[in-house]
């Protein structure tokens, strides 16, 4: 049988036969849902998404992560100029020296760059944490009032008011970009009314023009 010529290899059918079975047409999604879709894309594709320097791909000792950390937002969580992390605001003043230096220095101090970004808002904004008994933080760390145990004051006085100060404290002086939020809101509101109100006014004036000239 080594004389036989070799066995031709089968041709497969022509596209057009019976027995060719087509894949069936892929389903097709409704037009609301593909455009859904599309927006879904195009909302995604306006986030920021930052390389972190900060991992473990890169390992030199300069290099700094440039994205949000978590709900701190971003820029550093622990810088020198933070605000209310001296040693007389982490507890009421019980003297007149800590009075003043908290006046003074706490509440006159400039708001910082990550303040006044973090307080206008973004694209993209994390909530910062906070609950029930207190409000979102951006600076955390050693020598704030709340990292760790809070340190409580010695006077009777200091301790009977320790909540109305902390609601202060929490407003002007640790948390303050909370406080220009609300003041955000409040400017907001009135820009938006002020057209409206000034419309009201103008409206008033003619229907008063009208009477005096269409006597009835």
């Amino acid at each position: 049988l080594k004389w036989l010529p070799p066995r031709a290899a089968a041709s497969p059918p022509p596209p057009d036969h019976p027995q060719v079975q087509r894949p069936a047409p892929a389903p097709q999604a409704p037009p609301a849902v593909a455009m859904s879709m599309r927006r879904t894309c195009v909302r995604y594709a306006l986030r920021r998404s930052p390389v972190e320097l900060s991992n473990s791909i890169f390992t030199g000792s300069a290099q700094r992560s440039i994205g949000p950390k978590q709900a701190f937002g971003y820029g550093e969580v622990n810088p020198s100029n933070a605000p209310g992390m001296a040693p007389y605001q982490a507890k009421p003043p019980e003297s007149f020296e800590d009075t003043v230096k908290y006046i003074s220095r706490g509440m006159t101090q400039m708001p910082t760059r990550k303040e006044i970004i973090e307080a206008i808002g973004y694209p993209g904004q994390k909530h910062s944490a906070g609950g029930i008994t207190t409000v979102g933080r951006i600076y955390y760390g050693p020598g704030r009032y709340d990292y760790g145990r809070p340190v409580m004051p010695q006077g009777w006085i200091a301790n009977w008011f320790y909540g109305f100060w902390e609601f202060g404290h929490l407003m002007f002086v640790a948390d303050r970009w909370i406080f220009f939020r609300q003041l955000r809101h409040l400017v907001a509101t009135m820009f938006c009314f002020f057209p409206m109100w000034l419309q009201m006014q103008w409206n008033v004036k003619q229907w008063d023009d009208f009477k005096k000239s269409h006597v009835q």
